[in-house]
């Protein structure tokens, strides 16, 4: 192994649940972090971020030991950690969006991260990760420490090491339940950008308990409070324009409306039960930015790109949603939710109804263009013009709909899936 790349797979970690109560641990207090994926709750997150500083708390008390049960020094600075929904997102991209672990020494290079698979015995994701974090800390008692000048540096506990190392100040986890083995999947990244968590000093010892926190200056509950600047994420597609964090959400709200859609559970105003019929074979959404210029990302943005006074025609293959807003201040995520969002509403305003067939004049084209079960390709671009005191937000889908053609077809939730070679999503709704 490349002592340079490291991971720490918490697989090789013996779980012992016997050792943590399966119990759901209650949350106060939980802010919103405001992080993309709407699947993980906030409550999750802060059980998340208080577990790990509790931890990095008691080390900086000197109540942790390890396998010769020697006690490790206070510590004289220990950062109270930041949740990070960059790294979040860094996660499920690189891991859950396929629920498999990543292979390699560094897959989220240059950061440092542990993850692990687990069996869904029952549905308490608390309890779960309580045993994931418990396990990652527990290393330390399978290792012994050496004390370089006094500070403690840690030979082999990597994922101890990582939850522990004073330098961090920000980390961000996200899970995943899987229909396949494993049947589930859990991930942390850390701002840690060592090479090699091993056999580093992780923090200065404290001669006391009167040295704890003596290397910071604001101090709360012996852990030290710092600022942290959340990772920046690469931008995906140079050519809609978009950030990073825009592009995301158009294709994370884009795909959430079809898996409501494709599960019964999408809203609709001319249905009986309330509720549109589910669909059988509802395809994953990708983003359309292939490499090279003919991709559905360019063709989007040259849509709108010169603030076009007059509303523009789809291009030829695709099919068109476009909003101009009077605000021309708006900022491009707000725009694409407000737009997106907007569209989608047709079905709860106007309504579809149990005949799922397209027609012209129906009132709800945007959401047909949304929902049309083949399309699995769109792209979205937006403008501000404040020549023309507006904002302009287009989306492009790969498949157009035309009159006749069934928006999307109903059945049992991804009965479809496997003609088209895919699988269900969890939870289900869309093939992919």
């Amino acid at each position: 192994m490349d002592p340079k790349r490291f991971i720490a797979n918490v697989h090789s970690i013996k779980l012992l649940s016997a050792a943590v109560p399966e119990v759901l641990v209650p949350v106060e207090g939980t802010t919103a972090f405001n992080c993309r994926n709407s699947l993980i709750s906030d409550e999750w997150r802060q059980y998340v971020l208080d577990e790990v500083n509790e931890y990095r708390r008691t080390l900086a008390l000197g109540e942790v030991f390890d396998q010769a049960k020697n006690y490790l020094p206070k510590a004289k600075g220990m950062n109270e950690l930041k949740w990070d929904c960059n790294l979040e997102e860094m996660a499920y991209e690189g891991t859950l969006g396929t629920c498999t672990l990543p292979s390699g020494n560094l897959p989220f290079d240059p950061y440092q991260s542990m993850q692990a698979g687990f069996k869904k015995r029952n549905c308490n994701i608390t309890s779960q990760t309580k045993i994931f974090l418990y396990g990652g800390w527990e290393e330390i008692k399978r290792d012994t420490v050496k004390l370089v000048n006094g500070n403690p540096s840690i030979p082999s506990a990597t994922a101890f090491a990582m939850m522990a190392t004073n330098s961090t100040t920000g980390f961000g986890c996200t899970y995943a339940l899987c229909n396949d083995k494993p049947q589930g999947v859990f991930v942390c990244i850390y701002d840690d950008k060592t090479p090699n968590p091993a056999n580093r000093i992780i923090y200065e010892a404290a001669a006391d308990e009167g040295e704890i926190c003596l290397s910071c200056t604001n101090c709360v509950k012996r852990l030290c409070q710092v600022e942290h600047t959340p990772v920046t994420l690469n931008t995906t597609c140079q050519d809609d324009k978009l950030t990073r964090d825009s592009h995301y959400t158009a294709l994370w709200m884009h795909n959430y409306y079809r898996k409501l859609l494709a599960s019964g559970w999408a809203k609709d105003k001319k249905s009986k039960s309330g509720f549109a019929l589910p669909g059988k074979k509802m395809l994953a959404l990708t983003y359309d930015c292939a490499p090279g210029t003919d991709n559905g990302a360019n063709k989007t943005y040259a849509l709108i790109e010169k603030c076009p006074k007059t509303d523009p025609s789809p291009t030829p293959g695709y099919s068109l949603n476009f909003l101009r807003l009077k605000n021309y201040t708006v900022s491009e995520q707000d725009a694409l939710k407000h737009a997106i969002k907007t569209w989608w509403g047709e079905l709860e305003k106007t309504g579809l109804g149990s005949n799922t067939t397209f027609k012209e004049n129906s009132g709800i084209t945007s959401f047909a263009n949304m929902a049309h079960d083949e399309t699995d390709k769109f792209a979205c671009a937006v403008q501000n013009c404040k020549q023309n005191g507006e904002t302009l937000v287009a989306c492009q889908y790969s498949q157009k709909v035309d009159e006749g053609d069934p928006i999307y077809v109903t059945g049992k939730v991804c009965s479809g899936c496997k003609n088209l070679n895919k699988k269900c999503s969890n939870p289900q709704g869309l093939c992919e």
